[in-house]
């Protein structure tokens, strides 16, 4: 049998999905009938002049889709096949990682649908902070690799490279055998 914890994290991860359901669900329904109900309906809107928003609806429904699939199927419990005990709760759903980051872009997928569709179609741009703020956080493990492999891979073969106090101690020593040379002779 399952453990409380289990049955926690269980209920825990279906009011969440309840919840989302319902966001991305009357949030996607508002935005259809908004856009192509009432502002089609008026001849004089500035919206169908510019069809940019139908390619940010299309891309950014799919994308905040994927993600709440991919959270349904992450808090999916597994049971046994023949005893119907619960194996496997599913993954807690308020843990960090890469949970947090399907939450961002449905939220803010969902918050650009509902200020776009009444106040401004500029309010899509807000979706491109979601793969801007991924770039950033994918640099953050991929970039000392980069940049350690530029540094390794310069072509320094004729020349070592030497530290600022090694160049000056070296320079020291030239222009003392220098004086010391010159005072000899």
């Amino acid at each position: 049998m399952a453990g409380d914890s289990a049955k926690k994290i269980i209920q825990r991860n279906r009011a969440r999905i309840s919840f989302l359901h319902k966001l991305v669900s009357v949030s996607f329904l508002q935005h259809v009938l908004v856009r192509f109900v009432w502002q089609f309906r008026s001849s004089s809107s500035s919206s169908s002049e510019h069809p940019i928003w139908k390619f940010h609806t299309v891309f950014w429904s799919c994308a905040c889709l994927f993600c709440y699939r991919s959270l349904l199927k992450h808090a999916k419990p597994t049971y046994d096949a023949h005893t119907k005990e619960l194996v496997d709760p599913g993954m807690d759903l308020s843990q960090p990682g890469l949970t947090q980051y399907y939450y961002d872009c449905v939220y803010v997928t969902c918050a650009s649908m509902w200020l776009s569709s009444f106040v401004s179609d500029r309010f899509w741009y807000l979706t491109y902070f979601v793969p801007a703020y991924g770039a950033y956080a994918l640099w953050g493990y991929v970039g000392p690799y980069v940049k350690n492999f530029r540094m390794n891979n310069k072509n320094d073969s004729t020349e070592e490279r030497e530290s600022k106090h090694e160049k000056r101690m070296r320079e020291r020593r030239e222009r003392r055998q220098q004086k010391s040379g010159g005072n000899r002779r």
